[in-house]
């Protein structure tokens, strides 16, 4: 199945004033348990919104890995200066990290799931995670809105639980963030 994939000369819609209100990064993430010397990796990183705020939570003792399938994107992460911790991880196919299994504390996956083949992408992200690592995915909500990803491509938090079990992850907390998005907090099971 073709999945529509945001494409790097709009990458600047990632960073807006209203996205930077609605979802505020530092605040979001350290909302959902990201700490100080975790070592953290970013799917579907982008441009860095969330992985630039999370190389700085963590401190540069600690890794922070950025993952994305698109060179561009992963360019434009290059070009924003990212603190000296980030590791950026090119994956041919948006399957394949080339991290260390059983090495990550913090996995972040935002906006990115439902432009994968969702159990394939979750059993790889569950590899790279610590036995008590935590998952955070924060999607699109399944509603008529003017932006993201075509309605029928979205998920919803329903359908990203039961992705979860298939893939030996448990969803431990599901949260509405806002008018566009929603958070799903995972652990392994």
């Amino acid at each position: 199945m073709h999945r529509h994939r945001f494409e790097a000369k709009h990458h600047k819609r990632l960073d807006s004033a209203y996205r930077r209100r609605i979802l505020p990064p530092s605040t979001t993430l350290k909302r959902f348990g990201l700490k100080r010397e975790m070592t953290v990796a970013d799917i579907g990183s982008g441009s860095g919104y969330f992985l630039i705020p999370a190389a700085r939570i963590v401190g540069k003792g600690a890794v922070a890995y950025a993952v994305d399938a698109s060179k561009d994107m992963l360019a434009v992460l290059g070009k924003r200066n990212p603190p000296s911790n980030v590791v950026l991880v090119h994956t041919t196919d948006g399957y394949g990290f080339e991290i260390e299994s059983n090495s990550v504390d913090y996995v972040i996956a935002s906006a990115i799931l439902h432009e994968n083949e969702p159990v394939r992408f979750l059993k790889e992200i569950r590899r790279i995670m610590k036995p008590k690592a935590t998952l955070l995915i924060i999607d699109w909500r399944k509603e008529s809105l003017r932006y993201g990803p075509p309605i029928e491509e979205r998920l919803t938090p329903a359908e990203v639980k039961a992705f979860l079990a298939k893939s030996r992850l448990k969803a431990t907390k599901a949260v509405i963030l806002n008018p566009r998005y929603y958070a799903i907090v995972a652990k392994k099971a």
